[in-house]
């Protein structure tokens, strides 16, 4: 009898830690109607931010997201690993962001402009821990790929807040 309550608390515990910890799993844009109504063409003007040559990132999170303590070890990485002056790097909340014009369906994300034109909007990683080694970003900052225009990223998945 004592066995059987054990088995059952386990499977119960477990269910619930599932449920909470994946609980903001899943896709960046749920919907997929996320690149038919964003803007073609958004610059990093349109949130106060000054153009210059090269990169820029603005790190975007949301008020009371659970996922944004994910972020924190790519941030860190930005200047070191990825060669991104602090100068260059900025941070807004979702708010602002869709403000300005650009309707991000989830945070936390990172938008990449280089020389002023959004080149990439959407999760830092992908995964359920959004790990450094699930990095979606690593190759556009390191000038591994070049992307032929913007890439609107809502169809992966990772811990988000939608918006």
């Amino acid at each position: 009898m004592l066995f059987l309550v054990f088995v059952v608390w386990f499977v119960l515990a477990s269910a619930g830690l599932f449920y909470v910890g994946n609980q903001h799993y899943g896709h960046f844009d749920p919907s997929g109607n996320w690149p038919a109504i964003a803007p073609k063409t958004f610059s990093s003007s349109a949130l106060g931010i000054l153009a210059a040559p090269g990169k820029q990132v603005v790190h975007v999170q949301q008020t009371q997201c659970s996922c944004n303590r994910l972020t924190k070890q790519h941030i860190s990485q930005f200047t070191d690993e990825y060669l991104v002056p602090s100068s260059a790097q900025f941070k807004r909340q979702l708010s602002q962001v869709a403000a300005a014009g650009l309707p991000l369906p989830a945070a936390p994300a990172v938008l990449i402009f280089e020389d002023g034109r959004l080149i990439y909007a959407g999760p830092y990683a992908t995964g359920p821990s959004c790990s450094l080694a699930d990095s979606l970003i690593a190759p556009i900052l390191r000038n591994e790929i070049k992307l032929p225009g913007v890439w609107l990223n809502g169809e992966v998945k990772a811990c988000r807040c939608l918006a």
